[in-house]
């Protein structure tokens, strides 16, 4: 039976019940409580490859689910194999899906199956010519905190067992009974959320959430042409990149790289590599003589060839011959990529900004933007601050990271 969009709004705003406006306000919770959370600081797992033990270092999505003890679920895929993803999902925990999907043949929008069980989300892509919902968000409650987790795999079998993924997550004390104060992490994930046409009531949920201890900065890609679609933050993929870029400090250009690795590569050009450069450092569009200090990793075909896992692993990982044939592709920027598993193949996306006189410190970047413009958007020189952007993208940065040599 069809539900009425009055029903799936009463539906969405029982996810798991929402308490009244008369809530208590304060602005932490204890050291104890933090203690008692697996991740209270946050970390970054490698997916567990098929045939591998546990080491501490690699996850499986059910170590990251931990099915028993989740209430309710908010996830967000390119890809989601939904017989695969429920069978991680422990029957009567409630499940809100955000997934790409081809407006030609469907609509946007929020649907309901399972008896209000699971609730799918269609975000709206307005003019956009080639519509990608790529983000890969999720959002875990448990009964006394939420498990926030940026990633590059989608839900679906190989991304968590044949291909190499990485994995931010971290565990934030969750009351129902009092409100926290409000972050910029906060305010940050609400924006996406909102972004990605998440129900409001569930977007409600985060007030709830003590994110104090929170330090990573959100990054976002959305469309630029949404048909008049309201986008909620002021910079998205390389314009939201500079403007984190010189929160956490400008970089000096002469004793700067930028690495850069994703599972696809789109057209190239010296110039788009000095823009990524640029925000990167947090910097304006500008261009140089030369090269800019930008390494892009790839695998060969000889390395997808002898992958363990075949066919299937092989041809998640994308770069059209007659891009990288084109005269104008940066080829010199190319170096070979190495998975930490012995003939496996990486599907994560990062950015790693490293300086100093010994390349000791900076910051990296995890999420789900393959390095494209599609991803990253393209800068508008008339305009400082807006980029031109074609997909919904979600990652994060972890500042102050110390490299060893």
């Amino acid at each position: 039976m069809k539900r009425s969009a009055d029903d799936i709004e009463e539906e969405l705003r029982r996810f798991d019940g929402l308490v009244d406006d008369q809530t208590i306000v304060i602005s932490d919770t204890s050291d104890d409580e933090q203690a008692c959370l697996p991740y209270p600081e946050g970390t970054v797992k490698l997916t567990r490859m098929r045939g591998e033990p546990a080491n501490g270092d690699n996850v499986t999505l059910r170590d990251v689910l931990q099915p028993a003890e989740l209430r309710k679920a908010l996830v967000t895929s390119f890809v989601v194999d939904m017989e695969w993803l429920l069978a991680h999902i422990r029957e009567g925990t409630k499940l809100v899906v955000v997934k790409s999907y081809d407006p030609q043949s469907e609509p946007p929008g929020v649907q309901q199956t399972r008896g209000g069980q699971l609730t799918i989300v269609h975000p709206k892509f307005g003019r956009t010519r080639y519509p990608v919902m790529h983000s890969k968000l999720m959002l875990l409650f448990y009964p006394t905190y939420v498990r926030f987790v940026a990633s590059s795999a989608n839900l679906i079998d190989v991304d968590w067992s044949e291909l190499q993924n990485m994995v931010f997550m971290q565990d934030m004390p969750l009351n129902t009974n009092r409100t926290f104060a409000e972050t910029v992490f906060g305010t940050m994930l609400g924006q996406a959320l909102r972004d990605l046409s998440v129900p409001e009531p569930v977007v409600e949920q985060l007030r709830h959430v003590d994110m104090s201890r929170v330090t990573v900065r959100v990054v976002t890609s959305v469309p630029s042409l949404r048909g008049g679609a309201r986008a909620h933050a002021q910079a998205y993929g390389l314009a939201r990149l500079a403007q984190v870029a010189r929160e956490l400090g400008r970089m000096d250009p002469l004793s700067t790289d930028v690495y850069c690795y994703g599972s696809s590569l789109g057209p190239l050009t010296t110039q788009y590599l000095w823009d990524f450069y640029s925000s990167a450092l947090g910097l304006g569009p500008s261009a140089a003589a030369g090269a800019p200090r930008v390494k892009i990793g790839f695998h060969t075909d000889m390395q997808g060839a002898a992958n363990r896992f075949g066919e299937t692993a092989r041809q998640c990982i994308k770069c059209r011959v007659d891009l990288a044939r084109d005269a104008g592709f940066p080829r010199a920027a190319l170096h070979v990529v190495e998975a930490a598993v012995a003939r496996t193949l990486v599907h994560a996306k990062v950015v790693m900004v490293r300086t100093g006189a010994q390349h000791e410190r900076g910051w990296v970047y995890v999420g789900s933007h393959n390095f494209t413009s599609g991803a990253w958007g393209r800068l508008n020189r008339a305009r400082t601050g807006l980029a031109y952007v074609n997909n919904y993208e979600f990652g994060v940065v972890l500042p102050n990271v110390r490299f060893e040599s």
